[in-house]
């Protein structure tokens, strides 16, 4: 499961007027993202940012990449894909993979859109992960420090899942109990479990038999599909640490957002490196790489 990440490398768009879209950012905590300002790839151009965040206007819609420099270095990558026109896009609580450089909120604002995607995850506000989740979907990725799977449900209005496996989740397949760890991005799950703050807590997952056959038992593998509450401590991936709208239930503590480390489907076109292209002169200081 920790193959390296193949992300959405996006096509060229310029910068537009006063009715393009805005995307924006904040970091978490101990992040240790402090940006000094913010390379627009295909626009050349550059916005001021620092430890409070960033904001930059006037994008045509569509696809734009973004890179959070240091100076003139890389800290990280924000490649978004489908931004409609006036549209706002603001990620909030952003931390960087230290391997891909890429950036994933803890939680995301949307206004003029249902769903977005960042680099190559569906994203959208926690209201639109419906309470009751019973849904089929594909593995995406499993951070087993986090005791979290990352999944794509197969319904397109939908954004990607974060899903919390505790003590009381049912792994199973056709052959009985399966370990979190057997599963493989590609394979096809169906989760049922409830909604706390923008997570899935699953009380189920279970492998239809076209994968069963690959299941591997809990007993061949001496390990647990779940981990220790300390384990899963933070504010969640996909709410922001808001009201959960829950009915008096205890929400299980939420896990840090599972680092991708698959490629989703439907990359689009580029040369793989994290780098739009960049042609042409801009006004401001190209970045190193």
């Amino acid at each position: 499961m920790r193959s390296p990440v193949l992300f959405i490398c996006l096509g060229v768009a310029a910068c537009g007027g006063g009715d393009g879209a805005t995307v924006a950012g904040t970091f978490a905590p101990g992040s240790g993202l402090v940006p000094t300002g913010v390379w627009v790839v295909e626009a050349e151009r550059s916005e001021p940012a620092d430890s409070s965040g960033f904001e930059v206007s006037g994008l045509t819609p569509g696809p734009v990449t973004l890179r959070l420099m240091q100076g003139a270095d890389t800290a990280a990558i924000l490649d978004v894909e489908n931004l409609p026109t006036g549209a706002t896009l603001r990620l909030l609580g952003l931390r960087a993979d230290p391997d891909t450089r890429l950036a994933f909120p803890q939680s995301v604002e949307l206004g003029g859109a249902d769903i977005v995607r960042v680099n190559g995850v569906r994203l959208a506000p926690e209201g639109r992960v419906p309470r009751e989740v019973d849904v089929p979907a594909t593995v995406l990725g499993y951070a087993p420090d986090a005791g979290a799977l990352l999944v794509r449900p197969g319904d397109a209005d939908l954004p990607d899942l974060r899903v919390v496996i505790g003590m009381a989740t049912e792994i199973v397949g056709a052959s009985g109990p399966v370990d979190a760890a057997s599963l493989q991005p590609g394979d096809s799950v169906r989760v049922e479990g409830r909604s706390e703050r923008g997570y899935v807590v699953a009380s189920r997952i279970s492998l239809p038999l076209s994968t069963a056959l690959l299941d591997t038992p809990l007993e061949s593998t001496g390990s647990s599909a779940s981990t220790d509450d300390d384990d899963r401590g933070g504010e969640p991936a996909g709410g922001g640490g808001g009201d959960d709208g829950g009915d008096g239930g205890t929400a299980a503590s939420p896990a840090p957002a599972p680092v991708v480390r698959s490629d989703p489907p439907g990359r689009g076109r580029g040369n793989g490196n994290g780098r739009g292209e960049e042609k042409g002169r801009g006004r401001g200081k190209k970045p190193k790489n």
